[in-house]
């Protein structure tokens, strides 16, 4: 759980959110999202709390159990692109919606996959 906990904690710090913030855009209290970062106090993740960060962090559900230690790591589980922007380029919405729609003909125009 401590992998996990850092983990989540490197995202909301990366997207510039406080544990308040993530608690008001979630159904999360900021005392669990301290517990859960700080990786000592829970043995597991429920199902709840993870959907809640995943969605709060746009992230893959399925990221979140790998680097929890549920699933194996695989070369394929990728962060989607508007995921990717924010996390390393910090994007504005707007910019991340754009990037979408020109990747969105590209993968159309050069018939590329998913």
């Amino acid at each position: 759980m401590a992998l996990l906990g850092d983990y989540l904690r490197r995202i909301r710090t990366d997207l510039g959110l406080s544990m308040h913030e993530v608690a008001r855009r979630t159904t999360l209290t900021p005392s669990y999202i301290s517990k859960m970062e700080s990786g000592n106090t829970f043995q597991t993740i429920s199902a709840h709390g993870l959907i809640e960060f995943s969605k709060c962090y746009n992230m893959p559900a399925s990221v979140m159990l790998e680097k929890a230690g549920f699933t194996p790591e695989s070369e394929d589980d990728l962060p989607g692109l508007s995921s990717y922007l924010r996390l390393k380029y910090k994007a504005p919405q707007q910019a991340v919606q754009e990037m979408e729609i020109a990747w969105s003909i590209i993968k159309q125009k050069y018939q590329v996959g998913s």
